[in-house]
């Protein structure tokens, strides 16, 4: 028989620690992995709150846009 891991239900205070996730501009990946949780429960959340999640792309590319980091192209 195979053994599912129950997923450890959300609080308040990782609501609060997801939204001051989100305003400071983590990406989901980052959010993730700052609250111990996997991405995919991480996005499901931030969507059942409204909460616009934004991906590691986009945010490189805001950060690149501000000039906080800079392109670098494999070579």
């Amino acid at each position: 028989m195979v053994r599912r891991l129950l997923a450890k239900p959300w609080d308040t205070e990782d609501v609060a620690k997801l939204k001051a996730l989100v305003d400071s501009g983590a990406s989901a990946l980052r959010a993730a992995a700052a609250l111990g949780r996997p991405i995919t429960s991480v996005k499901r959340k931030a969507s059942d709150l409204g909460i616009p999640l934004a991906g590691v792309r986009k945010v490189r590319a805001d950060l690149r846009a501000k000039g906080v980091i800079e392109y670098r192209r494999h070579q």
